[in-house]
């Protein structure tokens, strides 16, 4: 009757320590994430798998790729996978094809691990199958010794479809043996391949198990506290350990990362532990426990889940004032800024000029009714944690404030009542300007002329208003404008003539222009050989071609002018002979020079009908030659071709022409 219940009693101890020694854990040995990045994600390393690698589309049965999503495959029988298993879009897991027979696909030796030490295995599985009525995936995991002595193993199951995704975790605990410190792990593949039993994998881990460990900060709720530095203010850290370990350590540790890294807590070595209150930052305390030889190794502990001690640096509120000019004009606005040091989320400002209160409740303040030497400051109240104190007083700054220069300008033009084209010159008169003043002369308002102390114009309309604004170079000038001078231009008379004429030598013309305005005076050049210069229709009789001008003047003196060529024509006629002796008279025979006319071709010819001489020049004329030789005396023919212009046509006219030697 003793075995049995020695049987029965050992059973009891060995479920009750595993209960125990699986309430906690450390922090992951192995945690094969797969890593992050782009589609596709690299192989894995040799020996690992004996499935075929692939880095591109839908992947096939017996291979595998690692990915950070997968979509659109096999028209709808797959989940669309967009994240792994944590949510990060571009983290991989190994997406698996499975093989049409049993067997296994995953084979990894674990080492570094701590001899009789309780672990926990467990990886994400994901049924890739959107629907039912595909093959769903079975996996068994081993944990073995190198010899292939299994230590411990786990059968999924079949791995129900989720649709919209959702990956289950599955993991299983087991005890190193002594002097065991490296472990393979064995994924299988137990369904048959075919339609369906693909899936997915990510994070695999393995983790110290051991009893469960938790933290507690004595007088605060939570897992947090925050403090102002200060050495008075006291933490103590309290810790409680499960019972698993026939000899359990303890080890205390603190990160200053937000737990990237861990550090022993020199001489913390109990379930109790104080915090640092002095120094300003957040700190993360933990407890680790093992058993004893084992505590500072991390494949061989478990640790507590971390609370967080956050230590305010004490504030020390300060203001600085500042503008960006001291020195202004009388009425002028001047503003200032304040600059704070630890004023809190919500800080009050009390502006003051000379100690007393200004309008103005932020960090900025204006003013254009500071006079000479006012005290500009600025009062802050933090309401920053942990203050020091709370009030803070600016520095002053000292205002020097300058009286208003008042110039003054006047303009004058050299004349009004004006024709639109005189030229009319203004000038100002400045007083207290100073040495570079600046001017802009103003035409009914708009901008107009250089900016010197002149300006002159010959375009005018009546009613023009002419002014200038002077702008000093003295200190705190004051604009000024000077008067204005309303302009009464007189418009110009108009004049349009009748276009260039042509008449016939010893005939007259009337001249009859077109004018505008009230004419006091006519004035027509050149006056010979017209009846009266002096009306605005004279009859002109000229004898060549006469260029005529006139001038009006209004009844106000505006002047204007005009011009018309009146051309004179005389029909052609040709010398009746010629002697080209050589004597400088009568050696050529040409169209006389007083007859101006456009001719088209000149010719002579011989009695024969032989042609001596051509030209299309009217100046041309003919020696008595041909090609060199002298022509006898006799009796030529002559033709001429031009354009007359009283009948605005090509005429041709024939002579003849004595040659007399």
């Amino acid at each position: 009757m003793r075995k049995p219940l020695t049987a029965l009693f050992l059973l009891l101890a060995t479920f009750v320590r595993a209960q125990t020694c699986n309430s906690g854990l450390g922090d992951p040995i192995v945690n094969l994430t797969f890593g992050a990045g782009a589609n596709f994600g690299p192989p894995l390393a040799a020996g690992i798998t004996n499935m075929q690698y692939q880095a591109q589309g839908c992947v096939l049965d017996d291979a595998y790729e690692i990915v950070n999503s997968m979509s659109n495959c096999y028209s709808g029988d797959w989940l669309t996978v967009t994240a792994d298993h944590t949510g990060d879009p571009n983290g991989y897991f190994m997406l698996i094809g499975a093989s049409h027979q049993a067997s296994d696909f995953y084979v990894q030796t674990v080492t570094g691990l701590c001899p009789s030490t309780h672990y926990q295995f467990a990886a994400w599985i994901l049924n890739m199958a959107s629907h039912s009525g595909e093959i769903l995936p079975n996996i068994t995991f081993n944990i073995e010794k190198t010899d292939g002595t299994v230590l411990q193993s786990l059968t999924t199951g079949d791995v129900p479809v989720t649709n919209p995704v959702n990956w289950n975790q599955y993991a299983f605990y087991f005890t190193t043996p002594p002097g065991v410190s490296s472990v393979v792990l064995r994924m299988r593949n137990n369904a048959a391949g075919g339609y369906g039993n693909d899936l997915a994998i990510d994070d695999i881990t393995f983790r110290t198990a051991g009893p469960s460990v938790n933290i507690s900060i004595n007088g605060y709720p939570g897992d947090a506290v925050t403090l102002c530095a200060d050495p008075a203010n006291s933490l103590q850290l309290q810790g409680t350990v499960g019972s698993c370990y026939a000899n359990t350590v303890y080890q205390w540790q603190q990160s200053s990362d937000n737990g990237q890294s861990w550090n022993n807590i020199p001489g913390a070595v109990s379930t109790t532990c104080s915090a640092g209150t002095t120094n300003a930052g957040d700190v993360l305390y933990r407890l680790a426990a093992a058993e004893a030889g084992n505590i500072g190794i991390s494949t061989c502990q478990v640790v507590s889940a971390s609370d967080t001690v956050r230590i305010l640096p004490v504030a020390y509120p300060a203001i600085t004032i500042r503008t960006d000019t001291l020195t202004i004009c009388d009425g002028a606005p001047v503003s200032f800024s304040a600059t704070v040091v630890d004023g809190g989320p919500g800080p009050l400002y009390q502006w003051m000029v000379n100690g007393s209160p200004a309008a103005g409740s932020g960090p900025q303040f204006s003013s254009n009714v500071l006079s000479a030497g006012d005290e500009v400051s600025c009062l802050l109240t933090s309401d920053a944690a942990c203050l020091n104190t709370a009030a803070a007083l600016s520095n002053k700054l000292t205002m020097n404030v300058l009286p208003n220069v008042t110039p003054s300008v006047m303009i004058a033009a050299s004349g009004n009542g004006i024709c639109a084209d005189s030229l009319v010159v203004f000038k100002a008169t400045l007083t207290d300007a100073g040495p570079h003043p600046d001017y802009q002369w103003t035409v009914n308002g708009e901008p107009a002329g250089a900016k010197t102390l002149q300006f002159s114009s010959n375009h005018w309309n009546n009613g023009d208003v002419v002014s200038v604004d002077l702008t000093g170079s003295l200190p705190c000038s004051l604009p000024a404008t000077a008067n204005s001078i309303n302009m009464t231009v007189y418009p110009l008379p108009t004049i349009r003539l009748t276009p260039d004429t042509v008449i016939k030598g010893g005939t007259s013309m009337q001249l009859d222009p077109q004018i505008g305005g009230a004419i006091a005076w006519y004035q027509w050049t050149p006056t010979e050989r017209l009846d009266n210069p002096l009306i605005a229709d004279p009859i002109a009789r000229p004898v060549t071609t006469t260029t005529y001008s006139l001038k009006v003047t209004s009844v106000n003196g505006c002047i204007a002018s005009a011009k018309e060529i009146v051309n004179v024509f005389y029909d052609l006629a040709m010398p009746s002979a010629f002697t080209p002796n050589g004597d400088g008279r009568n050696d050529r025979f040409r169209i006389p020079p007083g007859i101006p006319v456009t001719i088209f071709r000149y010719a002579v010819y011989d009695r024969w009908g032989g042609r001596v001489f051509e030209a299309v020049n009217s100046n041309a004329g003919w020696d008595g030659t041909r090609g060199g030789t002298l022509q006898p005396a006799g009796t030529y023919v002559w033709m001429i071709e031009y354009y007359n212009p009283l009948i605005r046509q090509m005429v041709m006219k024939k002579g003849t022409v004595e040659l007399i030697r």
